[in-house]
């Protein structure tokens, strides 16, 4: 009767099982920006009479020892001259998780960027910009 049992049981547990591994989600990989304030990019962040300021593209790559680097692509408008301006900065830091939140510690200056990461997506925010508050939305 004990084989039956145990047998019967083997038997459900493949039968249940599926090709995901039970445990915490992975965050580690790389991001590309999509949004920026709900907007897609390229998405304006500051703009007045003379000048409009945008946010082209980006990455952030979070690693397995809690490192991130990535980089933001900038471009200003000349409103009065149509002038271009590009210009990528390069980020990277260490990066702390909790419950699905992050925190990302930027190395070269110490800025911090909070957001959630989850299910392929990282949103964060910072302050530094501009205009008030910026929202980003990354993907896998």
């Amino acid at each position: 009767m004990r084989r039956y049992v145990l047998t019967s049981l083997a038997m459900l547990l493949i039968a249940c099982g599926g090709d995901k591994a039970i445990g915490p989600e992975t965050v580690t990989g790389s991001y590309a920006l999509q949004t920026v304030n709900g907007n897609k990019i390229p998405a304006v962040f500051y703009q007045d009479d003379q000048e409009k300021d945008e946010f082209v593209s980006g990455s952030v790559a979070l690693s397995a020892d809690n490192s991130w680097t990535g980089r933001l692509a900038l471009r200003g408008t000349d409103l009065t001259t149509s002038e271009e301006f590009s210009f990528t900065a390069p980020i990277g830091g260490t990066f702390s998780l909790r419950s699905g939140s992050i925190t990302l510690t930027a190395a070269n200056n110490g800025l911090i960027f909070t957001g959630t990461v989850g299910g392929g997506t990282l949103a964060i925010g910072t302050e530094i910009v501009i205009g008030g508050p910026t929202a980003m939305v990354f993907q896998k």
